[in-house]
């Protein structure tokens, strides 16, 4: 199984980029990838001069003359690592993300148990993501629920209150899924054999940012690939930022990007409507969603809750519209 890594990194990220492209070279792939996405001069250079340590047998940078997102990034490294004919698999990571040892060997033992069919496509266990915690313990998949807003559904919720007060005394810490089957999936961590791009191309650039990697995978499945989280090949998010503070909501958090909270918002909204069938439910959903939270943020962050609500009404618009591309 011959494999590349592939990764994208920007801004002034050189001394996190490295620790991946070292780990990944130690893992065993045959070759990294690098897309510098414009990155800052300092950066850059770095870069230049460690790919010229480590030879281009092992690395191969990609330098871009502005950034054109996530979705760009890894359409320009996954075109680079499709051409070249020694590349065999694809295993696609974050500029943050460094595996654990063994990650990549148990990739491909887990590919191998499942039958060594170029339909499965691998993920590998991020903690820092919820939503893998939630695969893992309690075998719930990760993807689009019908009518949901942003994966939020009221009747869902009620439900989950009353599983989790029945079951607060379980022991809620065992790894009972440890392959589980999920309908999307993140950049970081994706394994795959390079035949499936022949059949379900790159990502969407109109994207830009956030949930692009979604709208790929979701091409995957949608194309009657299968795509497994398998939780023995761990990755380590170095540099963990989106975070919750006392805003109770990454879209409140003070100090969050409102570059993050638009393309996110929009982009999965976007997503959202391929899984609305009854769109009066949906629009209860968005709208309890909406102003709960903003009515949450209202005495918690009163300085930014109003303009945040604003953005956050914007990034919905444009979602349900299809108002995609670089617009923020």
């Amino acid at each position: 199984m011959t494999t590349f890594a592939v990764t994208v990194t920007y801004g002034n990220r050189y001394h996190l980029v490295k620790q991946v492209i070292d780990s990944a070279l130690a893992e065993g792939v045959a070759k990294v990838i690098v897309v510098d996405n414009n990155s800052v001069p300092q950066s850059r250079e770095q870069l230049k001069a460690y790919e010229l340590e480590l030879g281009r047998d092992k690395i191969k940078v990609l330098y871009l003359d502005d950034n054109y997102g996530s979705a760009g990034g890894f359409k320009r490294g996954l075109e680079e690592a499709y051409n070249d004919q020694q590349c065999e698999f694809i295993w696609l990571l974050d500029d943050d993300n460094v595996p654990f040892e063994n990650a990549l060997l148990k990739l491909q033992l887990a590919y191998e148990y499942l039958g060594e069919d170029k339909n499965n496509v691998l993920i590998s266990f991020r903690e820092s993501i919820m939503d893998n915690m939630l695969a893992l313990f309690k075998g719930k998949p990760i993807g689009y629920k019908t009518n949901s807003f942003l994966n939020f559904h009221i009747k869902n919720w009620v439900l989950d209150k009353i599983n989790n007060s029945s079951n607060k005394n379980n022991n809620s810490n065992n790894s009972n899924f440890p392959i589980l089957k999920n309908q999307v999936a993140p950049y970081g961590g994706l394994f795959l054999a390079k035949d499936v791009i022949a059949k379900i191309g790159f990502p969407n650039e109109a994207f830009f940012v956030y949930a692009d990697d979604h709208e790929w995978t979701l091409r995957m499945t949608n194309s009657g690939f299968n795509l497994y989280l398998c939780s023995e090949s761990k990755l380590k998010d170095i540099d963990w930022t989106w975070t919750t503070t006392k805003a109770k909501n990454p879209h409140y958090e003070p100090t969050a990007s409102e570059f993050k909270i638009y393309y996110g918002m929009r982009n999965h909204v976007f997503l959202d409507k391929n899984f609305i069938e009854n769109k009066y439910v949906y629009f209860v959903n968005m709208s309890i969603n909406l102003l709960y939270n903003y009515l949450i943020h209202i005495f918690l962050v009163p300085k930014i809750a109003t303009k945040r609500f604003k953005l956050i009404l914007r990034a919905v618009r444009d979602g349900l519209n299809g108002k995609l591309g670089r617009t923020f």
